[in-house]
């Protein structure tokens, strides 16, 4: 059957009003409620109706919970008064349950509701019946008794002569005869039994407030406890009666043992994290290591072994006789001891046992060894030794004590793997200081090897110019007296001397081509890169070019379309002629008669030029790092529809002497310009090219031949 609640709702939600009537409508209740959002409309709910709760929000736009305790308060009525939050700060909580609110929740455990409110209801019963039971006696007599009885300490009441006269109910929790056990008797008896030792507790009276100096064991009780004592003086009696507060403090005791022992713990873990610092070698901190835990936890006697392949070797000892020393030194991996060992958990006993080798335990035996424990030296899962202590008294080794061992033994085991890795370190260090040395001197070559690689370099640069030089005044003149010959001697010559001529005119061609070629890349490698640069119109530059090769042209019908952006770009004008002057060179070497040779310029951004970047890094592999960077870029491009180049040569055309195919497949060899070149004009444009901070590359043209493309930064 449900139970009937009248319930006040100090909520400015709708919603949320409706959830706490949901849940406790779930806690088997039958509601009646009314929701109220300002003090007015409270105070009016308070007069009108009687409550048997109050459900408050602490924050409303209009109203909060303090306000509504102080409406509460002034109706006089005494109605339990529970905080319905979504979101209350702990001091506002306390705050409030001191003004006088019941308790508090928050909305998002309404679970707690049901409990709550019945504990308040039940309370609030409680109350108004004790208020009933008031009327028939004394208020202040009823008032006392609920706080003698509430306390939480035990208090007895005595007269001059230590006899019980009352006590609260408090020792019902000590005695199990409660008040009947100890109205009556002397408190002496009581806690003391028939004979209370010579200066203690209640031998005597006291005549003014006074509390034990130390605490105390009762052999009545079990704990510890502080007693405190008061004279209370009573109308019609000279000699007072005496007060004794009794309070346990075994809780405060076991949290004070609690403490000394952590705090033991914390000490030896710190001083053990001390020694482990040092820096003196890994036998030397095993040694501190136990010396450390003799003096911090009482040990008798303790020792390392270490794992040495299968056999367990002792490191380091403190306390051993010496015929138990020498029985642990070395244990096979036979034994018991290095089974257990090598499981990785610890293991312990009370004497002696089996588990030591034979000799070892004659030896324990003999200096009397009584508790010992062996926690594992492991990190993660590989286990490098043990760490045995042990004790000559009655003391056992705990839970705790061996947590506590443990912890050390895995500081240990880190620092133990730490030498091991700093002596591979070293090692690794001396091997890579001996490298270092060998590759300092190496470098030591390599530097005067490069020194007398730049020495051969500019000799070599120095002796083509000369040569160069040299050789073209000779060349110049027996070009000239062949042509004259040729040409305009009009000497009658029979075949085969004018052949002869021809021959000697087309090989001082060839020689004079290639005398040009390596002074154009001695200048280029002589200069470098380009610091002074003007603007220049590369479609001028063509068309100057174009007219050099207008003979060739004409005698073999091939036409030269030039076309694109006229604009000023920064070049060195001579090297970009000679640029384009080889490229068409080629062009027109490679297309047969009849043919079409189209040069074109435009301006590219850089947002076109990353499209191109795939084909670029066939022919630099470091694109774009290998160009200026800059917004806009100038394309100069020389397409013919010759032979065309394989693909798995294009990138090797402009190595130095390299030439592709042969000249009997190129597209004429009649006349003395179409004769095989040197192999060096492509290499001088990629020379040209790498001084100009740009790049060239070649593609194959659209109904075959070849693009040769010129990228030239214009910024």
């Amino acid at each position: 059957m449900s139970e009937e609640l009248r319930v006040l709702l100090v909520e400015d939600s709708e919603e949320d009003s409706l959830l706490l009537i949901r849940e406790l409508r779930r806690g088997g209740y039958k509601l009646a409620h009314m929701r109220v959002e300002t003090a007015e409309s409270m105070r009016r709910a308070l007069q009108d109706c009687e409550w048997d709760v109050v459900l408050s929000d602490y924050r409303m736009p209009s109203f909060d919970a303090p306000g509504a305790l102080q409406v509460l308060h002034e109706s006089g009525q005494d109605i339990p008064f529970i905080i319905v939050s979504g979101k209350i700060g702990e001091d506002l909580a306390v705050a409030a349950m001191k003004s006088g609110a019941s308790d508090y929740l928050m909305k998002g455990n309404l679970a707690r509701l049901v409990p709550v409110m019945e504990r308040e209801l039940r309370e609030a019963e409680e109350r108004r019946t004790h208020r009933l039971t008031q009327e028939a006696v004394r208020r202040g007599k009823a008032e006392w008794e609920s706080v003698f009885d509430s306390v939480s300490d035990l208090i007895i009441i005595t007269d001059a002569d230590g006899v019980v006269s009352r006590c609260n109910g408090r020792v019902k929790a000590y005695f199990p005869g409660g008040y009947g056990a100890i109205i009556g008797r002397r408190i002496d008896e009581i806690f003391f039994g028939s004979e209370q030792p010579e200066g203690k507790l209640f031998r005597f009276l006291h005549s003014v407030q006074s509390e034990a100096d130390e605490d105390i064991r009762f052999p009545n009780l079990s704990g510890w406890y502080n007693v405190a004592s008061y004279p209370m003086r009573t109308e019609g009696s000279d000699r007072p009666n005496l007060v004794f507060i009794i309070k346990d403090i075994t809780k405060r005791r076991e949290v004070e043992e609690e403490k000394r022992t952590s705090d033991r713990e914390l000490l030896t873990l710190y001083a053990v994290a001390f020694r482990l610092q040092y820096t003196k070698g890994v036998d030397k901190v095993m040694g501190d290591l136990l010396f450390q835990l003799h003096n911090m936890l009482q040990m008798d006697f303790s020792c390392i072994h270490l794992f040495d392949h299968d056999r367990l070797r002792m490191r380091a000892s403190l306390g051993l006789s010496p015929s138990f020393e020498k029985a642990m030194k070395t244990l096979s991996k036979e034994t018991q001891w290095t089974t257990l060992a090598q499981a990785g958990r610890p293991f312990l006993g009370e004497e002696p046992d089996a588990r030591f080798p034979a000799r070892a335990k004659k030896a324990a035996i003999e200096m009397e060894l009584h508790s010992w424990c062996t926690v594992p030296l492991k990190i993660g899962q590989e286990v490098m030794g043990v760490m045995t202590v042990g004790t000559l008294s009655g003391r056992s080794y705990s839970d705790r004590d061996v947590f506590l061992l443990c912890s050390i033994a895995g500081q240990l085991a880190v620092l133990i793997d730490n030498y091991s890795l700093y002596d591979k370190m070293k090692e690794k260090a001396d091997e890579l200081y001996r490298s270092k040395m060998e590759l300092k001197e190496n470098l030591q070559k390599v530097k005067r090897a490069n020194i007398e690689l730049g020495r051969l370099n500019t000799a070599k640069n120095n002796f083509i110019g000369i040569a160069s030089h040299e050789l073209k005044t000779p060349i110049t003149s027996i070009m000239g007296g062949v042509e004259f010959l040729l040409k305009y001697s009009g000497i009658q010559m029979t075949p085969e001397q004018h052949n002869i001529f021809v021959s000697v005119y087309e090989g001082t061609v060839q020689l004079r081509k290639l005398v040009e070629d390596l002074l154009s890349i001695s200048r280029i490698e002589a200069q470098g890169p380009l610091a002074q640069k003007k603007p220049a119109s590369l479609v001028r530059l063509c068309r100057e070019v174009h007219d050099l090769f207008a003979l060739p042209l004409s005698e073999r019908h091939i036409k030269v379309e030039i076309s694109g952006e006229d604009l000023l770009v920064p070049v060195d004008e001579a090297f970009a002629m000679l640029a384009v002057r080889n490229l068409l060179e080629n062009a027109i070497k490679f297309t047969p008669d009849g043919g079409c040779v189209r040069l074109s310029g435009r301006v590219l951004k850089q947002a076109q030029l990353k499209e191109m970047t795939l084909t670029l890094r066939s022919f630099y592999p470091s694109f774009p790092n290998n160009i200026a960077a800059t917004g806009k870029y100038y394309l100069l491009q020389v397409c013919d529809n010759g032979i065309g180049i394989p693909a798995d040569e294009r990138t090797r055309v402009f190595e130095k002497f390299y030439g592709v195919g042969d000249i009997d497949h190129h597209s004429s060899g009649a006349t003395a310009f179409m004769s095989k070149g040197s192999g060096l004009g492509l290499s001088i444009v990629r020379g040209i090219m790498d001084a100009h901070e740009g790049a060239v590359w070649v593609e194959e043209a659209e109904g075959g031949g070849s693009v040769f493309s010129l990228l030239f930064p214009m910024e």
